[in-house]
């Protein structure tokens, strides 16, 4: 029976036959009792009501008293929180609060050492909701500071950090002075916005000294579009308002900022060493619909990305430049970070009619760093170095290169595994290597 048809049922039912189905349900189970919260138009939970709902938080607390809790608990535990929000005393959270903060050790943190990751902030968050409902009162949040002070693991963060959601905000700006205790500045500042302090959250963006460039700009444009991008272009928060044109897709405006702050030497410090940013910049210029300078602008990139040895993105600006010359002085880099196999076959690939020796020399080294990293992954991109040799060498002189990897490298199975993919089988008998091509491309050869 789906649920749907069970609804139907209800629907249909008096309210004796309802009566009578829940006396039902909770003579199996008594917890589900519990899930009955405060009727609607209620203030609050009957005496019965609370009275069960201590016995059930101390039964399912005292299951991870002495032993680890695990998901599973995290999850129905969390859920009967969600269920009985309304019915839960400000006492009854608080004995959740300081049970869990206090026995920590025991229960294992909400932590799972496999994964390194902790899976309890739904328990807390859930309970940070239930509480805002409540009538607060000023002795609630120093009890709140107590056990803060009595949290060695920080337990408790994600109950705070959940103070900053919209819906909590609004309800609490009474006690914003509070709040800032347990807020770090940027959630502070989002508190203030939400709760509709504004004035006060402007005046700490605009003075701050702590905050990081994109969280200023990020947080001003919540209270003002308009004055977000004024207060960045005064800040010179430029790498902040390029990815926010980028992200909205003035790609116009992007590339004009751009331009500008790289034509000016004060302004061109205050970019961000940050490859997402130079890779949103590249997008925009591809993007833009304004084809005057951007040969400048390309340049100007490259000579960036160079500077912070974003060579992988320096491949894509040399190719959208056509500047062979300018890409030259990427061939002897060494894979690294935004410089990857990929990148680095891109760029030989591109400049093999051109520089025919360095590449040639460079596309070995590469291939015999890749083969001795001993993954499969290597070996198919080793065997791509090697095939890309093929178009450059001549048939003997290729051959003889691959019958001398072969040679020092015969046992690696799946590298030649590669090579037999493309049509080139080797075999070594009595010493001699023997090699059989049945795909080799008499027009590539010289």
């Amino acid at each position: 029976m789906d649920g749907d048809e069970v609804m139907k049922r209800v629907e249909d039912m008096s309210s004796e036959e309802l009566k009578e189905v829940i006396e039902r349900l909770i003579s199996m189970n008594p917890a589900n009792l519990l899930y009955l919260t405060v009727p609607a138009g209620e203030k609050k939970a009957s005496e019965k009501l609370l009275a069960a709902l201590d016995k059930e938080i101390k039964s399912r607390l005292k299951r991870i008293e002495y032993t680890y809790a695990d998901a599973g608990f995290v999850d129905d535990f969390a859920k009967f929180i969600k269920v009985n929000e309304d019915a839960l005393t400000k006492e009854q959270i608080f004995y959740i609060l300081e049970f869990l903060v206090k026995n920590c050790e025991e229960y294992g943190y909400f932590y799972d050492d496999y994964s390194d990751s902790y899976f309890g902030d739904v328990i807390f968050e859930n309970l940070c909701d239930a509480f805002v409902k409540k009538d607060l009162e000023e002795k609630d949040f120093e009890k709140l500071k107590k056990l803060r002070s009595e949290d060695n693991y920080e337990m408790l963060g994600p109950f705070f950090n959940r103070i900053t959601a919209v819906e909590s905000a609004a309800k609490l700006a009474d006690f914003e002075e509070y709040i800032h205790e347990f807020l770090d500045e940027r959630s502070y500042v989002e508190f203030l916005i939400n709760c509709g302090l504004i004035d006060k959250a402007r005046r700490l963006i605009e003075a701050s000294e702590s905050l990081d460039e994109g969280s200023r700009f990020r947080l001003y444009l919540r209270i003002d579009k308009g004055d977000a991008i004024e207060f960045a272009l005064g800040k010179g928060l430029y790498s902040s308002l390029m990815q926010y044109y980028h992200e909205i897709g003035a790609h116009d405006e992007a590339v004009g900022l751009f331009k500008e702050v790289v034509s000016d030497e004060e302004k061109r410090v205050q970019l961000k060493h940050d490859l997402y940013l130079y890779r949103d910049i590249f997008d925009s210029i591809n993007k833009t619909e304004k084809k005057e300078g951007l040969g400048e602008v390309l340049r100007s990139l490259f000579e960036i990305c160079y500077s912070l040895k974003y060579y992988g993105l320096c491949v894509d600006v040399g190719v959208k430049l056509s500047d062979k010359e300018l890409m030259r002085k990427l061939i002897s880099q060494k894979r690294g970070y935004d410089f990857g196999v990929d990148a680095k076959i891109k760029l030989l690939d591109y400049l093999k009619e051109d520089y025919k020796e360095e590449v040639e020399k460079e596309l070995k080294e590469l291939a015999e760093s890749l083969i001795e990293e001993k993954k499969n992954y290597a070996y198919g991109k080793a065997a791509e170095c090697v095939f890309l040799l093929k178009k450059m060498m001549g048939k003997e002189e290729w051959e003889k290169y691959v019958k001398g990897l072969y040679s020092m490298h015969s046992r690696k199975m799946n590298l030649w595994l590669e090579f037999t993919r493309r049509g080139v089988s080797l075999k070594k008998k009595t010493g001699m290597v023997t090699i059989e091509d049945r795909g080799y491309d008499i027009a590539k050869s010289r």
